[in-house]
């Protein structure tokens, strides 16, 4: 018997879409669906300037943890490079000194 394979074009798709079936390669996620893509999202709070980045500042450091002791990401924090660095250490600092918590025990 004699099989003809023919090459896929861009325009042929699958009569029925099954539940495994994506269209990306991220292992079966969908991306939303419409493929709009979103606006960056709004930053938790924001660093104004003239603000001293130290550990003596403990009112500042804790807007920057979570109630669990995490710091935050620089995209919640909308903190630059630098100013992440110093945050970082300050609160490890803080810790250190017994002026912060090192982590929280409560847990859900």
């Amino acid at each position: 018997m004699e099989r003809k394979f023919t090459k896929k074009r861009p325009g042929d798709k699958k009569p029925f879409k099954k539940d495994g079936d994506s269209n990306n390669s991220f292992g079966g996620r969908s991306g939303g669906g419409d493929g709009a893509r979103r606006g960056p999202r709004p930053p938790r709070m924001s660093i104004p300037k003239g603000t001293e980045i130290n550990y003596k500042n403990i009112a500042f450091l804790q807007k920057c943890l979570t109630e669990r002791g995490k710091l935050f990401s620089r995209r919640l924090t909308s903190a630059n490079a630098t100013q992440q660095r110093k945050i970082t250490v300050a609160v490890k600092l803080a810790r250190f000194l017994g002026l912060l918590p090192v982590g929280s025990t409560k847990r859900k």
